[in-house]
């Protein structure tokens, strides 16, 4: 057998295995790597450390909202939360990254922050100075129910609507009036004011934001019999069962809960309707041609699959709406997204014209449309969430300042 000693490595049967050698150099190579080790061992160590420092301070509330310790919800649909969850101790299922679930109510998380609300403010801005001084602008920002309704525990996940809501009234210019509607739904929170799956207000919520309004612009030339109470409405009142709205939906898993939420599927909502006790016509107007279709408000028929369609300019680019019985010369475009639909109806009676916008389905230059039909107020109406939307802020904004590009366009 073949056995010998070559630069410190031996050789046997053809095999090579590391000597170690005593001399000075390898000692020093030896330290050398020892040295280098330790420093990693320490590096990683301090990363270690700095890593659960990390998780405890800023995604600890993340992990934890999974089992439920925070409304600061998942991506995806946890269904296994409708089946366990505990409901004397508080049911709730995470849906989504925006929708919360509990005790048979659906609440959307509200990310909003200061900065998108004062985006807002400069659009709205924008706005009055692209209508002139001569017409009213009035702004109502519509808030979610979260902060009326869902448990303090489970809406960490969601900011302080209040404080938006004051970011963007203390950065509007004077001659845009803001009205704040959010005291006034909290003091009636205890009432049917929101769809349980739905985010919108029902008809009684939209009451009450209305009232506000009313009480806001009541002058001489408004008079207090515009304003109808609940018990002569209630007696032109429809309904509609068995309303099934958009968060429900949202929690759909076909393969575990096809119906969605079970606790939402049981508590589905009711559309209570007013048929206005007031003579009025109302138009669809088709922006390609300029013609008027009528259209009968406050019908269940043709509806379909979107009962809340019951409700004036509901998907509608534009329509127009006459108050047969007043004198007034008031003349009032309405310019909303989704939210603002339940409040339309009240807003007829006592005026001359009321005409509707649709922000996200409107083409054309609504300055334009101000000066053209004689409007002499302005009514944004939008929800809180499309507020802080950056997008939806661009729509609105584009909307207002289309004729003056135009005009500076044929200008150049």
């Amino acid at each position: 057998m073949s056995n010998y000693s070559h630069r410190g490595y031996e050789h046997r049967t053809g095999g090579y295995s590391r000597r170690r050698h005593k001399s000075s150099g390898f000692k020093h190579k030896n330290t050398g790597k020892n040295i280098i080790r330790t420093l990693v061992a320490v590096i990683c160590t301090a990363a270690v450390i700095a890593l659960i420092f990390v998780f405890f301070k800023y995604l600890k509330p993340f992990v934890t909202s999974f089992v439920g310790d925070s409304n600061e919800v998942t991506a995806t649909i946890d269904t296994a939360t409708a089946d366990t969850a505990d409901h004397a101790q508080g049911y709730y299922d995470i849906v989504d990254n925006k929708v919360f679930v509990s005790q048979g109510s659906a609440y959307l998380m509200f990310k909003g922050l200061a900065n998108t609300a004062l985006n807002y403010t400069a659009v709205m801005n924008s706005i009055a100075t692209s209508v002139g001084d001569e017409t009213e602008i009035y702004n109502i920002v519509i808030p979610t129910n979260t902060e009326f309704g869902l448990e303090p525990q489970y809406r960490k996940g969601s900011n302080p609507q209040k404080d938006n809501l004051n970011f963007i009234a203390h950065g509007l210019m004077d001659r845009v009036n803001f009205v704040d509607i959010y005291d006034t739904l909290d003091s009636h929170k205890s009432e049917y004011i929101y769809y349980r799956t739905d985010e919108n207000l029902t008809s009684l919520g939209a009451y009450y934001a209305y009232l506000e309004y009313m009480n806001y612009t009541q002058t001489d030339d408004t008079p207090s019999k515009k304003v109808y109470s609940l018990d002569t409405l209630a007696k032109k009142k429809g309904s509609i069962r068995r309303f099934e709205g958009d968060l429900l939906k949202r929690t759909i898993d076909p393969s575990v809960q096809p119906h969605g939420n079970q606790e939402l599927f049981n508590n589905a909502d009711t559309i209570d309707f007013y048929k206005l006790p007031v003579n009025y016509n109302s138009y669809i107007v088709d922006l390609q041609t300029g013609d008027y279709k009528e259209k009968d408000l406050f019908t269940t028929e043709n509806v379909g699959e979107d009962p809340l369609s019951v409700f004036p300019a509901r998907n509608t680019p534009l329509m127009v709406m006459y108050d047969l019985e007043t004198k007034s010369k008031d003349k009032l475009l309405i310019v909303k997204d989704r939210y603002a639909e339940p409040m339309i109806g009240y807003l007829i009676p006592g005026c001359g014209e009321v005409h509707v916008a649709d922000v996200q389905l409107y083409t054309g230059s609504l300055s334009e449309y101000v000066i053209k039909n004689d409007i002499t107020r302005v009514l944004i109406i939008n929800g809180i969430g499309n507020a802080n939307n950056a997008l939806y802020c661009q729509q609105l904004k584009d909307l207002f300042n289309s004729s003056r590009q135009a005009q500076a366009q044929t200008a150049d």
